[in-house]
């Protein structure tokens, strides 16, 4: 038997427990969750399918295996909200604030996210394959390690910063992207990475690092280069013609059958890179002029120890290194 006492204290820890459960989600939510200032909730595992969480704040909140299949979640803010492995199938995120959000394993398929801010949002582990709108996405300084983007249209995303090592990109289409920021000295990261085939024309890839990584076949015409690492990337077919390469390092990079007619290299080292079939006409290789042992000048390029053959294709009346063809 309680005591008057004892009873009266489980009254009220019961009291709080409902009062808590109140508070998590207010009435007729879900299905109907418009505008409704969820912030920095507890809400694991909760069943969100179909529901209107139009205009919702979910900012900071934890939403880890939470069922949102379905959910109209369009312009709601779930900034710094933890979404690990949370169903996102089918939802509508149209314009919504993701950014530093965790989305770790989270599942995507047919997910809306044009024009939503994934800023710093953590996508380690994410197939964004299965017909995901990504029109207009924002995703500088996202953490992409390992996702699924092959065949993706990233055409024109900001990717400033963004950590795509090791990521999967074949055949997708970041044409106009920018992945990096020459004022601010900051660029992607996809050492690594599987490129092939990538469309990414007209791109601005400066301060981007691309060593180890995958380009063959892939479009790199009219791109933007400054500091951007290519150094033992494989560029076999890849197209750079008109490209614009400063201050970038292509030391020991495959480049058999390259296009780079017409590209402007200035301060560019290629040394002991494989130009074997590879088309270099109209490009001006004068050597590079250093002022000083850290500064290079504004134009030429170094080829110290590069391969070539006799189907390399160089720029009229230019005489190719000394003793470094190959058969």
């Amino acid at each position: 038997m309680l005591s008057s006492k004892g009873f009266s204290i489980l009254l009220l820890v019961s009291l709080l427990l409902l009062t808590s459960c109140g508070e998590q989600l207010p009435r007729g939510c879900p299905p109907l969750c418009i505008e409704a200032n969820l912030r920095m909730r507890e809400l694991n595992g909760v069943n969100f399918e179909n529901a209107n969480l139009v205009g919702v704040s979910l900012a900071g909140s934890e939403l880890n295996d939470a069922n949102l299949r379905g959910a109209l979640l369009s312009g709601a803010d779930l900034h710094n909200a933890s979404l690990i492995r949370a169903d996102l199938s089918g939802a509508n995120l149209h314009g919504a604030n993701l950014s530093n959000a965790n989305l770790t394993r989270a599942i995507l398929d047919g997910a809306d996210l044009s024009g939503a801010d994934l800023s710093r949002a953590t996508l380690t582990g994410v197939d964004l394959t299965q017909n995901v709108t990504l029109t207009a996405i924002t995703l500088n300084g996202a953490r992409l390690i390992g996702a699924k983007l092959w065949g993706v249209d990233l055409k024109g995303t900001q990717l400033v910063g963004a950590d795509l090592r090791g990521a999967n990109l074949v055949g997708a289409n970041l044409a106009g992207a920018t992945l990096g920021d020459q004022a601010n000295s900051i660029g992607a990261l996809l050492n690594g990475a599987d490129l092939r085939g990538v469309e990414l024309s007209g791109a601005n890839l400066s301060h981007v690092h691309l060593a180890g990584s995958d380009l063959a076949r892939a479009h790199l015409d009219d791109i933007a280069t400054f500091d951007t690492e290519f150094s033992g990337t494989n560029l076999i077919k890849v197209d750079l013609t008109g490209a614009k390469l400063e201050v970038s390092n292509f030391s020991g990079a495959k480049l058999e059958s390259a296009n780079l007619s017409g590209a402007q290299l200035r301060g560019v080292l290629m040394n002991g890179a494989d130009l074997d079939n590879a088309n270099l006409q109209n490009v001006k290789l004068q050597q590079i002029q250093y002022s000083s042992m850290a500064e290079q000048s504004a134009v030429g390029v170094e080829l110290r120890g590069v391969s070539y053959n006799q189907a390399t294709q160089w720029p009229t009346g230019y005489l190719p290194p000394a003793g470094a063809a190959t058969q």
